[in-house]
């Protein structure tokens, strides 16, 4: 049959607690500037430096410095929007818990559920957002509820933590996962969402939200056990929709591990290419020392290819930033709804095993009709979990076909945002390279050489004789 989806930590809270798409990712670069940490390196010319100074300002103009990330979700229906920015990380210190980042998180939204449709502005840390998608995924078992940046990357391990480079890979991670919520229907209007992105007191309004989590109380399915269900378990009746969207998952997986690595060779062989570039300046230096009629012409060409090795550097950054993340995210992504799909199947089991009990008790009550007076209360009991099961997973089957197409919406976004900030990174470097070439060449061609001093002694004689 077509596949029919082919087209297209535990930690600590702030407050100590223990607890286990129209948007550009392009704009992102506003809050980390991979250009800042040069001295860049000017040639002596004034002219030369000039023109390396227009062709930097001049290409930098096509990819300006633009506000932090911003998210806007809009309801054509109702007229729903909402506008999150993850912004400004900050390193705190607390007593306890040693040193920390928050990050200020301002939301715009007209949705009824919160208390203003002004500008709201709150410090969030990390753990407050594993808070968040943990309440959600409590909530709403059924949602996609989109993944968290990974806490235990090798930087973070390796005592990196508070680098420029880690925070803005956090932040965008963390933006992402604001995204994704914003353009939830359901996520978007839960009051732990509320919560957490207007609370000025979100300690004390937390632990109220927890409060109302009532444990359920326990079922036939409870008390069933292991005799009943076990791992390995597997659905009888396999919905196709729910096939199909497995293998699609599976397949966009594959794929995009395999631009991982496709894009691991091309940026080492960069990484590489800019060590060489590095090397060259300074066998070009070494020369200008041995040559002192051009020395000057020489370390001017040398600056000039050290600063391209920058530029090539810079290109590679950002790449990873905002290409080779959103690629690492979108694979989390991918995770979060097979473990939903998963959860469903587990549902429709239950289902499966319960109806097959239930058979079970009603043939033992016909083949012992002396038990049926001991049997009937546990047939009852089982008929009403039975048509209670049913229905949850019917209901859980709807739901996964809506949150799969705003995946598949999501998902169509992203990609498309970071395959256009990676061409924008390559058009941003080979248009400052070919103004950098350019400035150096009037340098190049004023060079004076024996033969040429020669030749104008020459011309100058002949002129002199006639």
């Amino acid at each position: 049959m077509m596949n029919a989806y082919n087209e297209a930590d535990w930690g600590v809270s702030t407050d100590g607690d223990l607890f286990s798409p129209s948007f550009d990712h392009r704009d992102s670069l506003g809050q980390f500037n991979p250009f800042q940490d040069y001295d860049e390196t000017t040639p002596s010319s004034s002219s030369f430096a000039a023109a390396t100074a227009t062709a930097d300002t001049t290409t930098r103009a096509s990819t300006p410095d633009l506000p932090t990330t911003t998210t806007t979700n809009t309801n054509d229906a109702s007229n729903v929007y909402m506008k999150i920015h993850v912004d400004d990380p900050q390193k705190q210190s607390a007593a306890v818990q040693g040193s920390f980042i928050s990050y200020l998180i301002t939301t715009e939204t007209n949705l009824e559920t919160f208390a203003s449709k002004r500008s709201r502005s709150v410090r969030r840390r990390y753990q407050d957002f594993v808070w968040l998608h943990d309440s959600l995924s409590l909530e709403n078992p059924a949602c996609i509820v989109p993944p968290l940046p990974e806490k235990h990357r090798l930087s973070y391990i390796n005592g990196d933590r508070f680098s420029d480079a880690f925070l803005e890979r956090r932040r965008l991670g963390l933006q992402w996962f604001l995204d994704r919520i914003a353009c939830h229907p359901s996520l978007q209007r839960s009051q732990c969402t509320r919560i957490f992105l207007e609370s000025p007191d979100f300690k004390n309004d937390k632990r109220a939200i927890q409060a109302t989590h009532v444990p359920k109380p326990p079922s036939i399915l409870d008390t069933l056990g292991d005799v009943l269900m076990n791992a390995f378990t597997k659905v009888k009746k396999p919905d196709q929709r729910f096939i199909d969207m497995q293998e699609y998952v599976d397949k966009l997986e594959d794929n995009i591990r395999n631009i991982e690595l496709l894009y691991a060779r091309i940026s080492k062989r960069q990484t590489s290419l800019q060590h060489d570039y590095l090397s060259f300046a300074w066998s070009i230096r070494e020369i200008s020392a041995m040559e002192s009629s051009i020395d000057m012409p020489l370390r001017q060409f040398a600056e000039t290819t050290e600063t391209y090795s920058k530029y090539l550097k810079d290109m590679t950054s950002t790449e990873d930033i905002l290409f080779l993340n959103d690629l690492h995210e979108l694979l989390a992504y991918c995770q979060a709804v097979k473990d939903v799909l998963q959860r469903r199947d587990e549902s429709q089991i239950d289902f499966e095993e319960l109806s097959v009990y239930l058979q079970r008790t009603l043939a033992e009550r016909e083949k012992h009709p002396e038990k049926s007076a001991e049997l009937e209360p546990k047939i009852r009991e089982l008929e009403a979990e039975v048509a209670k099961t049913s229905d949850i997973t019917n209901e859980f089957s709807e739901q996964m076909t809506e949150e799969f197409e705003i995946f598949q919406k999501s998902k169509a976004t992203e990609l498309k945002q970071g395959m256009l900030a990676y061409a924008d990174s390559h058009i941003d470097f080979y248009t400052k390279g070919v103004a950098l070439w350019e400035s150096i060449l009037p340098v190049l061609e004023n060079i004076q050489l024996d033969d040429d001093d020669n030749n104008n002694n020459s011309n100058s004689t002949e002129e002199d004789d006639a």
